[in-house]
């Protein structure tokens, strides 16, 4: 600020302060604006608020300058009515793999209903489900853009992160839990993939062995697995199976892994966790040790 706008701000604040200082020397005591006649701001008004109400309704992603120039008024009256009177917030979109047909939605939509109706009548129970899924795990682990901000002095050259590499070294690992916490984390070798047949073998009947060992006296009785519609899942190699073991399989909507706990909750509670690690196996127990470490609230909650 140079010294001639220093002089106007001083002299302005010196002359505010003296006639708020004669006011109250003249018996004034509140800091209220006196009433005052005069034509009233009549800009907001209910015509008004429809009109931004339609066009919001029209283009959701339409801005508040756009709006005023169609209305002739103001940014901050088109603000206000926005905020205050339409209580409205501008938030992103959110992204999503795949859009749903009108079938999808409406298959969505059934086998919600149907769930929800089972469980409301009692004819299934939240702590007979079993769920999981697969996901690669690297070993590696990259701060989030947050998490990688530093202070830096001036003139001084940022930290850097090394991206993501194409070939970066990464473990598949397949996971189920119930109510009660983990029941079986498998490690994919390197190199392998997963098909039914090893999907059946490796997996399931392993995960029916924990079952035998958890519940020896009801076993797989009344179980529910419920994964997604993967390729290896929907094979008639692993509906045999299950029905062999008498486990029944809950439908699962297709595009749908906001609907399956794995992917909505565990897996990115289980990645924000973990750290660096050399190998496969130092990753293994890492992610046993974090799974074991959840309180069953947790598992709960997210059935």
């Amino acid at each position: 600020m140079d010294k001639l706008c220093l002089r106007s701000y001083i002299k302005t604040c010196w002359l505010l302060v003296a006639h708020w200082i004669h006011r109250f020397s003249s018996g004034r005591e509140s800091l209220e604006d006196d009433s005052r006649n005069g034509r009233p701001i009549a800009i907001i008004t209910q015509q008004n608020i429809d009109a931004v109400k339609d066009l919001v309704q029209d283009g959701p992603h339409i801005s508040i300058d756009y709006i005023a120039d169609i209305l002739d008024i103001s940014h901050g009256s088109v603000y206000t009515i926005l905020k205050e009177h339409l209580k409205l917030k501008k938030i992103s979109s959110r992204w999503v793999p795949h859009k749903l047909t009108p079938a999808q939605q409406q298959r969505r939509f059934e086998i919600c209903i149907g769930n929800l109706h089972k469980f409301e009548s009692g004819a299934w129970k939240l702590g007979d489900i079993v769920t999981g899924d697969e996901s690669w795990f690297y070993h590696r682990k990259i701060k989030s853009k947050q998490e990688s901000k530093a202070w830096v002095a001036k003139g001084q050259s940022p930290p850097t992160e090394v991206r993501r590499q194409q070939f970066e070294e990464k473990t598949m690992f397949v996971i189920f839990f119930m109510t009660t916490g983990p029941l079986l984390i498998h490690q994919l070798p390197s190199g392998t993939s997963i098909n039914a047949i090893y999907y059946r073998d490796e997996c399931l009947k392993s995960l029916v062995q924990k079952l035998h060992r958890k519940r020896p006296s009801s076993t797989t009785n009344g179980i529910k697995l419920h994964h997604d519609n993967a390729r290896p899942h929907m094979n008639d190699i692993v509906f045999n199976y299950l029905q062999e073991e008498k486990i029944n399989v809950m439908a699962h909507p297709p595009y749908s892994p906001d609907l399956a706990s794995s992917d909505f909750w565990l897996f990115s509670c289980l990645k924000r966790s973990l750290d660096t690690y050399p190998d496969a196996t130092s990753l293994a127990k890492a992610i046993a040790k974090e799974l074991n470490s959840i309180h069953i609230q947790g598992y709960q909650k997210t059935f």
